[in-house]
């Protein structure tokens, strides 16, 4: 596959590779597609829980808030 890229992106993606940050355009433009799958896939899980939400299938605030606050005290303990 070949993708021609606007000037400014490839601009952008020509500084990556020149700062050694990524070894080729190749991976610096898949990083990229990893991201924007990353973000697809969060956009279906926020939607997933809207919907869960809205049929009523949310945990009360305090009851999340006491697990976390039981789940830290367990782990500063495990540490200690």
């Amino acid at each position: 596959m070949n993708i021609e890229l606007p000037s400014d992106a490839m601009k952008f993606v020509e500084g990556l590779v020149a700062s050694g940050e990524y070894n080729s355009a190749n991976d610096a433009v898949v990083d990229g597609v990893r991201l924007l799958m990353s973000r697809q896939q969060l956009r279906a899980d926020i939607q997933k829980g809207i919907d869960e939400l809205d049929a009523g299938l949310g945990i009360d605030g305090k009851e999340v808030f006491a697990e976390l606050r039981e789940r830290a005290k367990s782990v500063v303990e495990k540490a200690g």
